[in-house]
């Protein structure tokens, strides 16, 4: 009777101990315009990650799509992160997103509409782990919000757009 009783303890300690993994939970902290250039614009894209497995996950990487003003789509990017988020714990990531820009003109009206154009941050992160007794694998959404300023695509639409020729009139006699 002892020895089903132990066995019995033992089948339900692995059982309870090798839970499946579940999808971490993400929140997006803030996505703050970095720089802004002719080429494109620079945003740091913070999301905190709550681990609530009895393993630790790693964020390998983040995919995101940046979209001006629910208009104009700037493109996706995607970025390695190689974070390690511990068990039943949270970690914020960071992820530089570099968008390279698309349609100047677009962004040249916004800016001539706004003082403040919102954007949105669409995205995915890849987090799991994968060892010699568990490969497990999550794409986990969000979606975060920000916010650029008239002044900041002012100055990139003059530098970006094609410069007009003067026209010289003919002088009237």
């Amino acid at each position: 009777m002892l020895v089903r009783l132990l066995a019995f303890c033992g089948s339900l300690l692995v059982l309870t101990g090798c839970s499946k993994p579940v999808p971490p939970t993400l929140t997006p902290k803030s996505a703050t315009v970095k720089a802004v250039t002719a080429e494109g614009i620079q945003v740091a894209l913070t999301i905190d990650v709550d681990n609530p497995n009895d393993i630790p996950l790693s964020a390998q990487s983040v995919k995101a799509k940046v979209t001006l003003a629910d208009k104009v789509e700037l493109g996706e990017v995607e970025v390695d992160t190689k974070v390690s988020v511990g068990a039943k714990s949270h970690k914020e990531i960071v992820a530089p997103l570099e968008v390279k820009w698309t349609d100047v003109t677009s962004i040249a009206m916004l800016a001539a509409a706004n003082d403040n154009i919102p954007f949105t941050v669409d995205g995915t992160a890849a987090v799991g782990v994968k060892d010699a007794h568990i490969d497990v694998h999550f794409d986990v959404p969000f979606k975060a919000h920000g916010s650029v300023t008239r002044e900041q695509l002012v100055e990139i639409t003059n530098k970006a757009l094609p410069k007009l020729p003067v026209l010289q009139l003919p002088q009237m006699k």
